[in-house]
């Protein structure tokens, strides 16, 4: 959720020890994503994604840079990708979190993605610059509006953001 990263074969799961960087100033990962689904880039996460990225290091202490993230046992991505789903899905079967009845569809682990640009927004009040969120995530502005920002309230902050000439 931390990553904005697609998870897919080619981005998510993909990932290998040497697409990961560790950065200060903001903490930060450096993640990068190699053949994409809009190609090559380099995505900034969010500091929780440095924790997360320890744990798997501390899981995994003689991993070499060639190892992937997740699953490494399976050089099969396609393989590691179903294994992640159906966990994530028990996931949600079990904690009753598996419909969203205010948009009345199933969750699955996209809904991870989607949740980490929706929360950008909300949580910048309005802030966040979204031509630097859709670069960051591999998408545009457009697919953002369309898909991720539609269902997202006009907050105060936001309403407070459209008025202003970019003073505080």
């Amino acid at each position: 959720m931390h990553s904005f990263v697609r998870p897919t074969t080619t981005e998510l799961y993909a990932l290998k020890h040497n697409d990961v960087t560790v950065e200060d100033n903001p903490k930060r990962l450096l993640v990068t994503v190699r053949n994409g689904k809009t190609g090559f880039r380099v995505a900034n996460t969010m500091s929780g994604a440095v924790g997360a990225y320890e744990r798997i290091r501390k899981r995994y202490p003689e991993a070499k840079g060639e190892d992937y993230l997740f699953l490494p046992a399976y050089p099969n991505r396609a393989t590691a990708s179903r294994i992640i789903q159906r966990q994530f899905n028990e996931v949600l079967e079990q904690t009753g979190l598996k419909h969203d009845a205010v948009t009345n569809t199933d969750r699955s682990i996209y809904s991870l993605r989607h949740t980490a640009i929706c929360m950008r927004i909300i949580l910048s009040h309005g802030k966040v610059n979204i031509f630097n969120l859709a670069k960051n995530a591999g998408t545009s502005v457009e697919q953002i509006e369309r898909f991720y920002a539609k269902h997202l309230p006009l907050s105060r902050e936001m309403a407070k953001n459209l008025q202003s000439f970019g003073e505080e």
